[in-house]
Formats: structure tokens, sequence, C-alpha cells
């Protein structure tokens, strides 16, 4: 190695002249290569989405599932979708040079706390609800008058109860037939370190110690606002962890070995040791992208997940884009008891359509997948588009008079609000 680097040095010194000429060259040759490679793949892609839409062979599964399972191309998984189109080089500038700025952030923070109010999760319902090896003892009260017309905790029971506690982005508490869930989380105050990735616009609303221990962990996707790394440090081996296809390896690599993989379609059991429920853990399709760096593009899948227990179910999108697959999910799964939806990052829609469903497709979801109720999330925490911050909430309300979803039956909830649900 060292030879080689005097050898290296050598030529430097003795071809000065031709190494702009070699730079250049070697970062066209490289553009070029990235670009045919992406013409194959999307080809390629092409040939299998409508080599799909022939009858199968395989009667053991729907012909919608098998148009709609996973697909991957040369090492790198791609969408099976003719709703998905990838974005180029050339979309991510002209997105940039056209943002709008601001968002219509108030610069008052008294009108921040006011239009996005931050609520203490109820951590004696949560407490109340979980496995006594689950609680944590110091969690604060959380009963104020949020709460005032929420039952005594101690007379619920955990069998036919569901709570769903929002934490900014696709990050919630759900508990469900008495098992802990928490969904992609993420408690830093910036995306990716302390100092680099959109800031939080409210404080999150408690920490991870605060809460009851979880018992699963579902990961959509690895996406920076997806997965927090300090996250995965903290609960380490303590909780089974759900990831999508590929992104094993990544837990691995700190040492996190409780973790399962799935595939579109693939489901696990999950069985709790205290009181012998057993859970279905699905993991179901959706219309994304993954990547940490510029390197490990959609090298790992994508995912939503559907938890079934005994009396009720629970259905964590992930992002996505709208697509078909939604109702072969709620045909073969549904009802749903209660559906985490996103509902932000949508604008400018040319730019977003493809990887961000608006509230009109989230409402188009909630229905698909046959949820009798919904909450929007993935809105108001991290601003990485361009449309107002309150326009989630607002255009939800439209699109549910629009299909015709009743007042309370899906909401877009306040930052660490526990909602209450009985199945």
């Amino acid at each position: 190695m060292s030879r080689a680097f005097r050898l290296g040095l050598a030529w430097l010194r003795t071809s000065r002249q031709s190494v702009p000429i070699y730079c250049v060259g070697a970062i066209a040759g490289v553009t070029i290569y990235y670009l045919y490679n992406d013409q194959r793949i999307a080809f390629r892609r092409q040939q299998l989405i409508n080599r799909r839409k022939e009858p199968q062979l395989d009667t053991t599964i729907s012909h919608e599932q098998y148009r709609f399972s996973s697909l991957n191309i040369g090492g790198r998984f791609v969408n099976p979708f003719d709703t998905w189109r990838d974005k180029t080089l050339w979309d991510f500038v002209r997105w940039l040079c056209t943002r709008t700025s601001g968002n219509g952030l108030p610069k008052d923070m008294d009108e921040l706390d006011r239009t996005l109010p931050v609520v203490t999760p109820h951590f004696a319902l949560l407490n109340a609800l979980s496995r006594s090896a689950n609680v944590r003892p110091h969690g604060g009260a959380g009963d104020g008058a949020e709460y005032a017309e929420y039952p005594d905790p101690s007379e619920l029971d955990p069998r036919s109860t569901v709570t769903a506690t929002w934490l900014g982005q696709s990050t919630c508490f759900v508990q469900m037939d008495g098992l802990n869930i928490l969904t992609d989380p993420i408690f830093k105050r910036r995306t990716v370190f302390s100092w680099l990735g959109p800031e939080r616009l409210r404080p999150v609303p408690c920490q991870l110690e605060d809460l009851p221990r979880p018992d699963i962990v579902l990961v959509s996707h690895n996406h920076f606002d997806h997965l927090d790394s300090d996250v995965v440090r903290q609960l380490g081996n303590t909780v089974t962890w759900y990831v999508p296809l590929g992104l094993r390896d990544w837990f691995a690599r700190r040492g996190i070995y409780k973790v399962k993989e799935l595939d579109w379609w693939q489901e696990f059991e999950y069985t709790d040791a205290d009181t012998g429920r057993n859970f279905r853990i699905i993991s179901t399709p959706a219309q994304h992208w993954s990547g940490r760096n510029g390197l490990d593009s959609n090298s790992s899948l994508w995912t939503g997940f559907l938890v079934k227990g005994t009396n009720s179910s629970v259905f964590h999108c992930g992002d996505t884009g709208y697509c078909p697959a939604f109702k072969e999910i709620g045909a073969k799964y549904g009802p749903v008891s209660l559906a985490i939806l996103p509902i932000g990052s949508y604008e400018p829609r040319w730019y977003m359509c493809h990887q961000h469903i608006d509230p009109d497709d989230a409402v188009r979801i909630h229905q698909d997948v046959q949820a009798r109720h919904s909450i929007g999330v993935h809105w108001g925490t991290f601003m990485m588009s361009d449309e107002h911050y309150l326009a989630p909430p607002r255009d939800l309300a439209t699109a549910c008079a629009k299909y015709g979803v009743l007042d309370g039956l899906f909401v877009a909830p306040q930052f660490g609000k526990t909602r209450l649900y009985f199945s």
C-alpha cells in the first residue's frame, strides 16, 4: 500500500498539468456510469412490472400480492408500482430553485405555543395498561385538564383498550392488548446530528425514559427522521426490532441482534412472555425509498407494519406515496382498529407526490385499509417541504368532508396527547 502511495505521488509530480484533465474525465465517467445504470434499472423495472400484470403460476397468493411483492434489481430495491417515478438531479435542483421559504412559521414563540401546543402524555394511563415489568415509576402524572373526561385507568382492561401517543414526526407510543409498541423512533432536536439537519418546531413531549418500556419497535425505513441511532443504542437488545429487508446488518454493526427482518407480506409471531398472548407482525408494501447517505440508496427496503392481536389491530403506514397496494392490504387484513398515517411533507405535489401522500391520499388509505380510526402524523415536526406548517390538519378536515369520513374518526392529534380507543 505504501509503495503504491509513493508511486501515485511520483506520478502527480511528473504529470501536474494532466491532473485537471484526468479529474474531469473521472467525474464525467462516474456520472455517465450512474446515469446509464439508473436508466438500465428503470427499463428493467418497467419490464418486470408489465410481466407481473400477467397471470401468475403461484396460486397460493392473490394476483395483487404477486404484483405488489418487493422488487430488487442489481442489489437495489425499486418500487413495483406504476404510480412511482424516480426523481432526477434536475428535479431536485428545480425544486430548490422554486422553493418558498418560511412555511408561514411565526416569529413569535407564543403564537407557536398557541397553534402547536405540546401536551404531557397520560403517564398514569400508559403505566396502568403496561405489564408490571414495563412500568416507569417516575414518569410524571400527565393527568391535567386534557384528560379530565378520561376514565380511571385502573378500571380499563388492556385487552380491549388501544392508546396512541404521538411524539412528533412518525414516532408514536402505542398500546394494544397489553403490548407496548414504539414506531419510527426519533427524539433528537435535529434529524441527523445535534448540529445538522432540520430542527424541531416544538420540543419532544417527553423523553424515552419517561415512557413505559416498549416491547417491540417498528422501523418503516432507515431515513434519519424515522430511525434515531441514539434510541437504538439506548434500547439495544431490551426490545425486539422489526425492520424491512436489508436493514438487519445496520443493527448488527451496532451490536443489536434482537432484530426481525421482513419482506413485504411476510409476518412473524410475537408472544408476550408474561401473558402468553400472541401477536402477528406483518410487513406491508409502501411506495417510498431508503438511504442514509449517498452510497446506500435503496440498499434496504421500506415498509408499513400491521400488528394484529386477539381483539385489535394497528397499522403503521410509514412514509409512502399513494399506490394500489393499500386496497389489497385492506382486503387481506381489514378492518383495522387504528391506522397511523402520514399527512405532511407533501408540497409541491409535482415533486413530493410519489414519495409522500397528502391528506387527501391519507383519507383514501384510511378507507382502503378499512380503518375504524386513524391519526395523522409526520407533520409539524421537521419542516422539509413547502406547505404551510398548519396546512396538514386543515387539509385533512377538508378531505374527510370530501370522502364522508365522520368527525373524530380521522384526527390530527396534539403533540404528546394520549388518545384512547376501545376495540
